[in-house]
């Protein structure tokens, strides 16, 4: 049994996993990396980057069909998809080539890689298969264990799917839920999500959930609410299921089950190591420190947040920080969004949030149909901007439409860097482009 000894150990290859391994690095430690699976995690092999570009190619394909149906000079005949070499194509074209681009960036700065499962042995030894890896401080990013109703398929599983279903069956209406309803009710399939709360869009502003719920209906999604999956049942090429109702016991004929709830953390890495856990998760105070002096933790495992972009800003302060250095974790300004089709978004402070808390508000409202951008693919929707009235001072920007998303960073740091009207409205914007909605709808309160 061979051994080695390293300054720092991280456990997965996800994005709190590379970015804590990439900083380590880079401040001269030296770094190993255990990933048993391929570097870049759920997110980018099987989450949200193939959802999102299959996504952006359907809207293209939508797109096309609206410009050939309108007169456009642009025509198309016999324009089909097939689901399935979509996904073979992403995963060639973009997925595969981004992560062992990420893989190499690792190895350029002297990390070691080793592909396999590690466990804690005490709280300075891990074991990998027959090697046996000392450490000075380790980062569990380890991530979400997917799992699934019997006769359904875990959410990061919709790429196995390589024939359009009629219908689609979705359990959960959180953020991956719904988006993976959008990608199926873009491809023509009657879909169905069953939440068992009361609520999809907790958190959102209610004039941008309403009409993004508005609009998911339209494409043919249907919401119920307090609703449960009883049962899944293989009947010929489908399923029956029986879901728990308000109303009562309902049954029904599906394609494909999707299950977007069944998921825990991770924890099996932890070994022979005791760490305190809330929740179920590895609990982590704002340095991203266990209850054990020397080891960490980032991303998923920890239970603050599903969404990428938290696990790559702890991946980094965990790096930092195992590293010598003493950085904090902000967790005021988390935004929250959504990959439907149209997407949406929310950072900062909701109407009435702002109101609850005190601020005398002014409402800043924009559609999207009056930028030349979006207008141009056909983007309804809108633009929300929650402002200070006594000093002008940005909120919170919510905000639905096609490609919205690309607004997002702009309103993070808006609302981060604590701007005013005056400021964003007198900064040079380039023209024409999806950013300037913002500018516009700032018009309407600004008050010099």
């Amino acid at each position: 049994m061979s051994s080695e000894e390293f300054d720092a150990l991280v456990i997965g290859g996800g994005p709190a996993g590379y970015w804590a391994s990439l900083i380590a690095s880079i401040r001269g430690l030296k770094v190993v990396l255990v990933e048993e699976g391929r570097v870049g995690g759920t997110c980018l092999n099987y989450g949200c980057v193939p959802l999102v570009t299959s996504m952006n190619y359907l809207s293209t394909v939508d797109l096309i069909r609206k410009l050939s149906s309108e007169g456009s000079g642009i025509f198309v005949k016999d324009l089909e998809v097939d689901i399935g070499k979509v996904f073979e194509y992403v995963e060639k074209n973009v997925t595969t080539p981004i992560s062992e681009g990420m893989r190499k960036t690792l190895e350029d700065l002297d990390v070691r890689i080793i592909s396999g499962r590690a466990t804690l042995i005490n709280e300075r030894t891990a074991k990998v298969g027959d090697k046996v890896i000392g450490f000075k401080r380790a980062v569990i990013a380890s991530g979400l264990s997917w799992k699934s109703l019997e006769g359904a398929l875990p959410c990061v599983e919709f790429t196995r799917i390589r024939e359009k279903p009629s219908k689609v069956l979705v359990v959960g209406g959180n953020p991956f839920g719904l988006s993976i309803a959008s990608l199926f009710s873009m491809l023509g399939c009657e879909v169905l999500v069953v939440e068992g709360s009361t609520n999809v869009l907790e958190g959102f502003d209610t004039e941008v959930s309403e009409y993004l719920l508005m609009m998911l209906r339209e494409k043919n999604i249907e919401v119920m609410l307090n609703t449960k999956v009883v049962k899944v049942v293989l009947s010929g090429d489908g399923k029956k299921v029986r879901l728990s109702t308000p109303e009562g016991e309902l049954h029904l004929s599906v394609d494909v089950v999707f299950d977007a709830v069944s998921y825990s953390p991770r924890l099996d890495s932890l070994g022979g190591v005791k760490v305190d856990l809330e929740k179920g998760y590895i609990r982590v105070d704002e340095r991203l420190r266990t209850s054990v002096g020397n080891i960490y933790a980032a991303g998923d495992v920890t239970g603050t947040s599903q969404y990428a972009n938290v696990a790559i800003v702890q991946g980094i302060v965990a790096g930092e920080n195992i590293s010598g250095n003493d950085l904090r974790i902000n967790l005021k300004l988390l935004p929250r969004y959504l990959f439907t089709y149209p997407e949406a978004f929310s950072v900062g402070l909701t109407e009435s949030e702002a109101r609850k808390a005190g601020y005398v508000v002014s409402v800043a409202r924009q559609s999207l149909a009056s930028n030349p951008i979006l207008r141009s693919v056909g983007s309804a929707g809108m633009v929300k901007v929650v402002v200070d009235a006594n000093y002008g001072g940005i909120l919170g920007v919510q905000a639905v439409g096609h490609g919205i998303t690309e607004l997002i960073n702009e309103g993070i740091l808006m609302v981060a860097l604590e701007s005013t009207c005056g400021s964003i409205i007198n900064t040079y914007l380039a023209h024409p482009t999806v950013g300037e909605v913002l500018r516009d709808s700032l018009i309407q309160v600004y008050r010099p």
